[in-house]
C-alpha cells in the first residue's frame, strides 16, 4: 500500500464526536441516576481470571503472556499514584465546561473511574460524547483498559481483522472468515472479539458453531497462533474490568466511547490491522487514536451501499480507507473490481444466527464460489498487505485466492478446532 495514489494528509487533534454534539449536557444528571439505580453494587474489576495460567498486566507474566519490561511496570506504578490523586468531581466540571483531556488525565481518570461509583462512569462517558472525543482522549482510555488486561504473547507480526460493528447490515462475519483466510494462506492473526452485541450473531458465537474453543487462556492463544496461524481471545476473559462498564453502558442505552475502543484492545497488541467503522465520520478519530497507540500499520474502512455504511470491506462498491503509520494517515478511495473482485449486492452477503452463518463460513472457507468467498478473499488480502504478509494488495489476494482454491481455509479451521479443544481440555 498505497493502492491508489493516495493524499498525505496531516494527523488531526480535533474533536470527533460519535454522533452530533447536541446539546445533551443537561441530562447528565438523569442518566447518571438512572445508571446508579440500575446497576448492581460494584463488584472490583481487578480481579483477574480463576484460571492459574491468566495474568492481568497489573501480575506477573508466564509463557504465553506478554512480559513487562521494567520501564513498562515503572508506569503502571505511576498511573496507579496518578489515579489516586484524580479529582473525579473536578474532572466532571471539566468536561461539563467542554474541556478537552490529554491522554495522560484520560487514562489515570478511567483507571480511577473504574473502581469509583457508576454514577461517576456514566457523567464521564456521556459528557464526552457530549463534547466530542478526541484521539488523545480515546487513545488515554485504551491504555487504562489495556493496563487491567490479560495479555497475550503471540509474536511481533500478528494481525487482527476487526469491526466496531453497530452497521446494522445484518452480514454474515466476515472479518471471522476472513481472520481464517489469512492465517490459511500464511499470516499470524490473532483476533479479538466477543459475543453478540449490535448483530444477531458475534465473532465468538459463530467460532463456537464451527468448534472452536472460545475461551483459552493466553498460553492456549499463543500455542494456537504460532501453530495453525489463527488465536481467539474472548473479550469477557481478556479484559475484566469491562464487568464495571458494561452495566453502565446498559442503563444509558445510548452509544459511548466504549462503542469504539474495540478494536484498540487487541490482548496480543497486534501491530498491523483491518478496521472497520460503522460510519465515515469515525475513520479520522480511529485512525488517529491508533497512531497515537503505536500501530505500525492499519487500514481504517468503510463501505458504502447505497444509504447503509458497514463497518468492513465488501465488493458491493468502493471502500473509503484511511491508512494509518507512525508518519501520518493517508485518505484515498478503494474500489474492488481494480483488483479483480466481482460486484456484488449487499443481500448477496446476509448472514443470520450463529448456525446459518457458521454454515456459510464453512462452505466459503471450503473452496465454494461466490460473493462471500470474494468477501473474504478482499479482506483478507488487504489485510495481509497491511501487515506486510503480501508485497502489495494484489499479491495478498492472490494468496488468498490461491489458498482459497485449495481449500485450505476449511483445512486451516479443522486443525484449529482439534487443537483448540485439545487445549481447552488440559486447562480443566
Amino acid at each position: 500500500l498505497p493502492l491508489l495514489s493516495p493524499r498525505l494528509t496531516p494527523t488531526r487533534e480535533r474533536p470527533h464526536s460519535i454522533h452530533s454534539a447536541r446539546p445533551i449536557m443537561a441530562s447528565v444528571a438523569a442518566c447518571s441516576s438512572a445508571c446508579a439505580r440500575a446497576v448492581a453494587p460494584r463488584r472490583s474489576a481487578r480481579k483477574p481470571s480463576s484460571s492459574a495460567s491468566t495474568t492481568t498486566a497489573r501480575g506477573t507474566s508466564n509463557i504465553g503472556a506478554s512480559p513487562l519490561s521494567a520501564s513498562s511496570g515503572s508506569r503502571r506504578r505511576g498511573l496507579r499514584v496518578a489515579c489516586r490523586a484524580v479529582d473525579l468531581r473536578r474532572l466532571i466540571e471539566r468536561l461539563c465546561e467542554g474541556e478537552d483531556l490529554t491522554e495522560a488525565e484520560t487514562e489515570a481518570s478511567l483507571d480511577a473511574l473504574l473502581d469509583a461509583d457508576p454514577a461517576q462512569i456514566s457523567a464521564f462517558l456521556v459528557l464526552l460524547r457530549a463534547k466530542g472525543e478526541t484521539a488523545a482522549e480515546m487513545a488515554g482510555m485504551a491504555r487504562a483498559m489495556q493496563a487491567r488486561s490479560v495479555q497475550v504473547f503471540a509474536g511481533e507480526d500478528v494481525l487482527d481483522i476487526v469491526g466496531t460493528g453497530g452497521d446494522d447490515a445484518g452480514t454474515v462475519n466476515i472479518s471471522t472468515g476472513s481472520c481464517i483466510l489469512a492465517a490459511a494462506a500464511g499470516a499470524k492473526v490473532a483476533k479479538h472479539g466477543n459475543r453478540s452485541v449490535s448483530s444477531l450473531c458475534g465473532s465468538a458465537d459463530v467460532l463456537e458453531a464451527l468448534g472452536v474453543a472460545v475461551d483459552l487462556g493466553p498460553e492456549g492463544v499463543a500455542q494456537c497462533v504460532q501453530e495453525v496461524g489463527m488465536g481467539f481471545m474472548y473479550a469477557p476473559r481478556y479484559h475484566p474490568s469491562m464487568a464495571a462498564v458494561g452495566p453502565v453502558r446498559k442503563a444509558l442505552k445510548v452509544r459511548t466511547a466504549f462503542n469504539l475502543l474495540g478494536p484498540m484492545l487487541n490482548p496480543a497488541r497486534s501491530k498491523y490491522a483491518l478496521v472497520g467503522v460503522y460510519t465515515p465520520d469515525l475513520q479520522h478519530l480511529m485512525a488517529d487514536s491508533l497512531m497515537k497507540l503505536g500501530m505500525k500499520k492499519a487500514l481504517v474502512v468503510c463501505s458504502t451501499v447505497g444509504s447503509l455504511s458497514l463497518d468492513e470491506m465488501t465488493p458491493c462498491g468502493p471502500t473509503q480507507v484511511v491508512e494509518v503509520t507512525p508518519a501520518g494517515t493517508k485518505s484515498y478511495s478503494f474500489n474492488p473490481r481494480d483488483v479483480g473482485i466481482p460486484e456484488c449486492a449487499l443481500s448477496d452477503l446476509a448472514g443470520g444466527d450463529a448456525k446459518l452463518n457458521a454454515q456459510m463460513l464453512m462452505d466459503a472457507l471450503g473452496g465454494e464460489k461466490g460473493p462471500v468467498a470474494d468477501c473474504l478473499m478482499l479482506n483478507a488480502g488487504v489485510a495481509m498487505a497491511a501487515a506486510a504478509q503480501a508485497e502489495s494488495v494484489e499479491e495478498g489476494i492472490a494468496m488468498c485466492k490461491e489458498a482459497h482454491a485449495a481449500g485450505k481455509g476449511g483445512d486451516t479451521l479443522k486443525a484449529w478446532v482439534k487443537l483448540s479443544q485439545e487445549l481447552r481440555a488440559q486447562e480443566v
